[in-house]
């Protein structure tokens, strides 16, 4: 099969690869963690917010529904444990904000069926009955996006697997310990779009994951494993499109247009416990590395505290300086350890004084560098400096909502400047000021 290359990107410099083997994961087992309680946030999901339908001193079910909204684009939330509701409260949030939480006591001792689904269901239903949503990153509601509108025909089901992030590697154990399921859940979106054939990108860099998917591809028809450049952001949706189709995701409109469907290997997997097993999402696969005593993926139940991991690997190596949600690229630091991790959350990594590298910015220089490496063609410099200069009108006219946030224009900038988190504040801007004119009318 003939590999594309997509627009921009970079290659990581020797620095970020030494510290990518430094804080690689090595582990065969899978390491299960089950916290003394759990604080789930009513909303994990891109959409309407849910309202909670248990009450405090409840005693509810893993699996049983907590949270819900009626609205189509939404994502209902269940409980990750069997055990006691004791408090509704609010909790740590992205970007030192505060979210409302259920505060739920495990009960060990009890252990209820999780399959609370009803068996009725067509998939669509039961895929929106577990509450799954986009396990990449995005969390967009899974049973909106497999109902596309009608004109739309798709042909090609793509799984996506590069997990292109450095030191993340929930998706690479997964794929080693969960091929089958990943695989049956691509199956079950090929049968719901009526689509042909999956493809699976997977970067180079996860040969046991690869061979893996390459073992259990053997018994799905029209499906091939698609081993990838180690090249970054190659996880991109847009990016992975262009890279395994020659397709460019419209500027305006969804990716599914190009007549591919799109989704993580996790989505994936979640999908084939809901329509197999009429399970729930209730927990994934999270990366904890770094500097940590013992970096490991840990399979846990939604709403762990952040505190409660890092304790689970043995703490922290050092003292720490800075600690990310998400990979280094595109995530963003938290300041809590009460943080609870939800279904968007798939790696925490800890840097200490040694390995933080915090830089002081410096004037921009016109390298053209950040214009180079951008994977959607924008003008980096030249938004930031109209974002620092209050003009919105500019931003919008380059384009600032089209960025995807994949921080290349930070990373290869040598004046240090912090390119990506302005534009993405200048995007946000622009949004909610169309939507503040959009009110007014």
């Amino acid at each position: 099969m003939q590999i594309h290359r997509f627009s921009g990107g970079f290659f990581f410099d020797d620095s970020s690869n030494r510290l990518k083997e430094l804080f690689k994961v090595n582990q065969t087992e899978v390491v299960r963690f089950e916290p003394e309680f759990v604080a789930i946030p009513f909303d994990q999901h891109i959409g309407a917010p849910n309202k909670l339908v248990v009450a405090i001193g409840d005693q509810v079910q893993k699996g049983q529904i907590i949270a819900k909204s009626s609205a189509d684009i939404s994502g209902h939330v269940h409980s990750s444990v069997t055990g006691t509701v004791v408090d509704v409260c609010e909790v740590p949030a992205l970007n030192d904000n505060t979210q409302t939480a259920a505060i739920i006591n495990c009960d060990q001792s009890k252990h209820h069926s999780e399959n609370l689904i009803d068996p009725n269901f067509s998939y669509e239903k039961t895929v929106r009955a577990a509450g799954i949503v986009g396990l990449g990153g995005a969390t967009f509601p899974t049973h909106v996006k497999l109902n596309p509108a009608d004109h739309i025909d798709v042909q090609t089901i793509i799984l996506n697997g590069a997990e292109c992030e450095p030191f993340i590697a929930s998706d690479d154990f997964l794929m080693q310990k969960e091929s089958h399921k990943i695989l049956r859940g691509g199956e079950i979106a090929r049968e719901i779009l009526d689509a042909k054939k999956i493809l699976v990108g997977i970067e180079k860099d996860k040969p046991k994951a690869i061979a893996a998917m390459e073992k259990a591809v053997n018994k799905v028809k029209n499906c091939r494993i698609v081993p990838l450049p180690v090249k970054y952001p190659q996880g991109g949706e847009g990016q992975l499109l262009e890279t395994l189709i020659a397709a460019e995701s419209p500027l305006n409109g969804r990716s599914v247009e190009t007549g591919a469907f799109t989704i993580n290997v996790a989505t994936a997997f979640a999908i084939a416990e809901s329509v197999d097993e009429r399970k729930s999402l209730t927990h994934r696969y999270v990366t904890i590395t770094g500097d940590v005593k013992k970096p490991q993926v840990i399979y846990f139940p939604l709403g762990t505290r952040v505190k409660d991991l890092i304790d689970a690997c043995g703490g922290f190596y050092g003292t720490p300086s800075r600690i990310i949600h998400g990979g280094p690229m595109m995530g963003k630091t938290i300041t809590d350890l009460d943080f609870p991790l939800t279904k968007g959350s798939n790696a925490i990594i800890v840097f200490n004084e040694e390995h933080d590298g915090k830089v002081t910015e410096s004037p921009c220089i016109r390298c053209n560098r950040c214009v180079e490496v951008c994977p959607v063609r924008l003008e980096p410099q030249s938004i930031d400096l109209a974002y620092r200069n209050d003009d919105l009108f500019t931003c919008d006219q380059l384009l600032a909502t089209a960025c995807i946030n994949c921080g290349c224009c930070t990373y290869v900038c040598p004046a240090r400047r912090n390119l990506a988190a302005n534009i993405t504040k200048a995007g946000a801007a622009i949004k909610n000021e169309k939507e503040a004119l959009k009110d007014a009318k």
